[in-house]
């Protein structure tokens, strides 16, 4: 998960653990996530459009590359001037919300995967 803040990202990790999902990493800068992106290559991944350090598109970018699916959970809209090939494939979730309802699209989204 890439979220910038600690209070929703650990609402989103309670109800993650509470609908039995585990082996999650949250990063919370787009530095953190492109070291790990280096060194890892996760199943799904979670993430903000803006961080603390910048905009999310270089992981955005990463991801596609990489072949990783991904969900965006943000309060942004699309931003215009973002090249719309960083979003194939992807699913959008407004932020506030619910975080038993992401955590259940999140689920539903690693059950077709």
């Amino acid at each position: 998960m890439l979220e910038d803040q600690p209070l929703i990202s650990l609402d989103i990790e309670e109800a993650l653990t509470d609908k039995g999902m585990s082996n999650f990493v949250t990063l919370r800068s787009q530095k953190e996530a492109m070291a790990w992106l280096e060194r890892s290559s996760p199943d799904f991944v979670l993430l903000d459009l803006y961080l603390n350090d910048g905009d999310s598109q270089p992981v955005l970018a990463r991801l596609q590359k990489n072949s990783i699916p991904f969900m965006i959970y943000t309060g942004s809209e699309k931003p215009p001037e973002w090249n719309v090939e960083l979003f194939e494939g992807s699913e959008w979730m407004s932020k506030p919300s619910d975080p038993d309802a992401l955590a259940d699209r999140i689920k539903t989204r690693l059950a077709v995967i």
